[in-house]
C-alpha cells in the first residue's frame, strides 16, 4: 500500500480534492474526544454518490482502497473539533 497526502494538512468544512489515481486511499480523522467529528467523500460534487462516510467521537485512520470512480473528489467535514487529511492510494 502507497498513500499520497492529497490535503495539505488538517482540513475542515467542504471543498473538491483531486485524486488522481481515482481511489481514496485512507483518511486520517481528528476529534476532540466528546465531539463527533463526520467526514464524507462524495464524487464529483455535493450531489456525487457517497463514497464514504464516517462519524467518530475519537480520531481515526480508516484506509482504502475505496474506488472513486472520477479523479474529483467532494468531501464534507463537520464536527466540533473535528478535521480530515485524505490520502490517494497510488497503485
Amino acid at each position: 500500500m502507497l498513500l499520497k497526502s492529497v490535503s495539505d494538512g488538517r482540513i475542515t468544512g467542504t471543498g473538491t480534492l483531486e485524486f488522481e489515481s481515482r481511489i481514496l486511499g485512507g483518511v486520517l480523522i481528528s476529534a476532540d474526544g466528546t465531539n463527533a467529528a463526520v467526514v464524507t467523500v462524495q464524487a464529483d460534487n455535493s450531489s456525487g454518490a457517497t463514497v464514504f462516510s464516517l462519524s467518530s467521537e475519537s480520531p481515526i485512520f480508516v484506509a482504502g482502497p475505496i474506488a472513486i470512480g472520477s479523479s474529483a473528489g467532494y468531501y464534507s467535514v463537520t464536527g466540533t473539533g473535528g478535521a480530515a487529511q485524505f490520502y490517494e492510494w497510488v497503485e
